[in-house]
């Protein structure tokens, strides 16, 4: 009697706890105000030129970013992002130039705060999961996780204002 009841008053605890991290994991779309500190242009210099975002408010519902590539002189288009808001979520959408791809890649947004954004889908190869956090109001670190050809990669980019 005594084990069924422990047993019982486990399962309801596990039961609990899991409800509680589910939701404390929701995104709520009302806080997409937050991204608001992604406005504007994000440079990251490094020994062969540098990486530069740029950012724009498309409406009150979507995010757009472009990736460059800078090295003598000349740009290169890496990537274009749209962050978006879609009924009760928000995703992260990364569009590679150069990469023919049959359906867009949609990471969802599984925390969204003051300091940052986590975007995931463990479903895809890469990118599996993106996080941007603002250190500083000046300073964007952005790092881009997943696995490809059955390696384990991760790029990490430091922006400046």
């Amino acid at each position: 009697m005594v084990k069924m009841l422990l047993w019982s008053c486990s399962c309801m605890l596990l039961l609990i706890a899991g409800t509680a991290v589910r939701s404390a994991a929701q995104v709520n779309t009302a806080d997409f105000k937050l991204l608001d500190k992604l406005a504007g242009t994000w440079t990251m210099n490094t020994k062969l030129g540098s990486v530069v975002e740029q950012w724009q408010k498309l409406n009150d519902s979507s995010w757009m970013g472009r990736t460059w590539r800078i090295a003598a002189g000349d740009s290169s288009l890496q990537q274009t992002i749209h962050v978006v808001k879609q009924g009760d979520a928000i995703y992260f959408i990364p569009d590679y130039a150069g990469k023919q791809t049959f359906a867009p890649v949609k990471l969802k947004l599984r925390v969204l705060k003051a300091i940052g954004f986590v975007a995931e889908d463990l479903h895809n190869d890469f990118p599996q999961k993106v996080t941007y956090r603002f250190t500083s109001v000046k300073i964007l670190e952005a790092r881009v996780q997943g696995t490809r050809d059955g390696t384990i990669e991760e790029y990490i980019f430091k922006f400046n204002r």
